[in-house]
């Protein structure tokens, strides 16, 4: 499965709120913080201005 690609939609644009599973959310919480270390480290690559 691409982390990439969103196969389902987030709760907030559901119109009701369903219950996520914790399992869920810890994989949602690990891939944000995934895109947020390979971000920091590309800004750290490039020249500083």
């Amino acid at each position: 499965m691409n982390p990439m690609q969103p196969t389902t939609q987030m709760p907030a644009a559901t119109e009701e709120r369903r219950k996520i599973s914790r399992a869920a959310r810890r994989r949602v919480h690990a891939r944000e913080l995934r895109v947020r270390r390979t971000q920091a480290a590309l800004r750290a690559q490039l020249p500083a201005a």
